[in-house]
C-alpha cells in the first residue's frame, strides 16, 4: 500500500505515515527504480504479549508457552499482537498441509474471541527462520508483514533469534528489526504486480454502501 501511495503521488515525500485499523505506522522509501518505489522500511508499532490485550483467554497474564489440544494434535502455542492476534508455532519441519489443517482450528478456537493468524516457524539460525502462514479470514497465505513482525518478536524472546532476523516465505522475504522496548521494524523489496480499472457499475455500488 506504500508503494502504491508513493507510485501514484498521493505522497509526495520520502517518508509518510498511515492510519491502520492497528493504528498509524510510519513508512520511508529506502530506494527507487525509475522514479518508483522498490524497497519501504515500515515502522509496524509495538509488540505485545499481554494476553487480555491480544486478546487471548488465558489464565495466564501472557498465553506464551501454553499447550493446547488442536484436533488431537497437542500443540505449544505462543501469542503475541501486534497491531492484530497471532499465534506462533515452533516446528523442526515446516509442512503446508498440516498448517492448511491445523491453522483453521487455532483460527477458530475459543481461546481466541476475535479469532488469530498462525504462524507456523523453523528457526535456521540467531538471524534467520522460515514460515508458513494461516491468515485469519483469508486462508493459506504465501507471505505476510505482521505475520512476520510477530514470528520474530516471539523467537527472540524465546532466546532463538537475536534483534535483527530474516524471515522466508513462499510468497520472499523480509528483515525485521526489535529495538529495546519492542518496536518493530520490517524492511523489505517491492514490485506492482498488476493494475486495473473498476468498471462504473462496480464504482456506484461501493459508493452507495
Amino acid at each position: 500500500f506504500a508503494k502504491f501511495l508513493y507510485d501514484y503521488g498521493y505522497v509526495h515525500t520520502l517518508h509518510f505515515r498511515i492510519s491502520t485499523a492497528g493504528g498509524i505506522v510510519s513508512a520511508n522509501i529506502d530506494k527507487q527504480i525509475k522514479s518508483k518505489a522498490s524497497l519501504i522500511t515500515i515502522d509496524m508499532g509495538k509488540a505485545t504479549f499481554t494476553a487480555k490485550e491480544i486478546p487471548v483467554n488465558c489464565q495466564e497474564a501472557e498465553c506464551f508457552g501454553c499447550r493446547i489440544d488442536i484436533g488431537g494434535t497437542q500443540l505449544t502455542i505462543h501469542c503475541v499482537s501486534v497491531g492484530n492476534p497471532h499465534c506462533v508455532i515452533f516446528t523442526d519441519t515446516l509442512d503446508e498441509q498440516q498448517v492448511r489443517t491445523l491453522g483453521p482450528l487455532i483460527e477458530n478456537h475459543p481461546m481466541f474471541p476475535n479469532r488469530i493468524n498462525v504462524q507456523f516457524v523453523r528457526p535456521i539460525s540467531d538471524s534467520e527462520i522460515e514460515m508458513l502462514i494461516w491468515e485469519r479470514g483469508a486462508g493459506y497465505t504465501l507471505a505476510s508483514g505482521s505475520s512476520s513482525c510477530a514470528a520474530v518478536a516471539v523467537a527472540h524472546k524465546k532466546g532463538l533469534t537475536g534483534k535483527e532476523v530474516v524471515v522466508n516465505m513462499p510468497g520472499g522475504k523480509l528483515i525485521i528489526t526489535l529495538d529495546s522496548d519492542w518496536n518493530i521494524r520490517l524492511c523489505g523489496s517491492v514490485s506492482q504486480i498488476a493494475e486495473g480499472v473498476l468498471s462504473d457499475e462496480l464504482t456506484e455500488e461501493l459508493n452507495r454502501l
